[in-house]
């Protein structure tokens, strides 16, 4: 099988025993159902390992998956087995990979920034409009409503500077 073959539909976590499932189509329109079963996750440790372990067994599979995805499925297995209730590790996880505009993001470590450049990468991919896009318009020109006369400020033409 190729991997062009396989359109992912939907993933999701099994936590006993720890598997990701994957919900996917081939060629023929056909559903299936697959379930790959995470080994050596450590509850504490990075998963970036055991994401590429997985990656690597299953890349027929997965190649189309986007890696934030499996990493947050990932992360949400391992706070389960902290102990954590299911709606209180998915609230965890949602804040680890969620993009606050107000966040000063040069406060946090290498791990925490590059979670978010993760996100903030998939968030361009989903809106960028190349020019094999139908929706593509070269030169696209738009002029901004400002509702009203914008108030002068500090670069004023009326203030004298030397006076």
């Amino acid at each position: 099988m190729e991997e062009e073959d396989v359109v992912p539909l939907r993933l999701g976590v099994r936590a006993s025993p720890p598997a990701l499932t994957l919900v996917y189509k081939r060629g023929s329109g056909m559903e299936r159902y697959r379930v790959m079963p995470i080994r050596s996750l450590n509850k504490f440790g990075s998963v970036d390992t055991v994401l590429n372990e997985l990656k690597q067994r299953h890349s027929q599979y997965l190649a189309k998956v986007p890696d934030v995805r499996m990493e947050k499925m990932m992360r949400l297995l391992q706070e389960t087995q902290k102990g954590w209730a299911v709606t209180a590790a998915v609230e965890t996880v949602e804040r680890e990979y969620s993009l606050d505009p107000l966040q000063d993001l040069n406060k946090l470590d290498d791990h925490q920034l590059a979670k978010k450049k993760k996100v903030m990468d998939g968030s361009f991919e989903r809106n960028r409009v190349s020019a094999d896009d139908p929706d593509y318009e070269y030169d696209k020109q738009v002029e901004f409503k400002t509702g009203g006369q914008v108030g002068e400020g500090w670069d004023s033409p009326d203030e004298d500077f030397w006076g």
